[in-house]
């Protein structure tokens, strides 16, 4: 499986977050404020979650705050596409 294309194993979407109340809460404050400064938030609250194929299992869940999540979802996909699993994970996966 290692040696594999991710892709054959990985899969990448957007969904809808799953942020705790509070982390909403902050995010919510965090796009008022940039409402009072001018700049409206365009994108949804999402998260990018690659999952395991075989078991719908999630490997990475990340909230997709970046300007244009569609970017963030196919750069993920690309590598999915052209790395092996290892490298991806070695990619994409930060400890923290």
């Amino acid at each position: 499986m290692d040696d594999d294309r991710a892709d054959e194993h990985l899969t990448a979407e957007l969904e809808p977050s799953q942020a705790g109340l509070t982390r909403k809460v902050a995010r919510w404050a965090g796009a008022m404020l940039e409402a009072a400064f001018g700049s409206l938030p365009d994108s949804p609250d999402l998260d990018l979650v690659v999952r395991r194929r075989d078991t719908g299992a999630e490997v990475l869940r990340t909230h997709a705050d970046v300007a244009s999540p569609e970017h963030l979802l196919a750069t993920v996909r690309d590598d999915l596409a052209t790395m092996s699993v290892t490298e991806f994970v070695a990619e994409w996966r930060q400890l923290d």
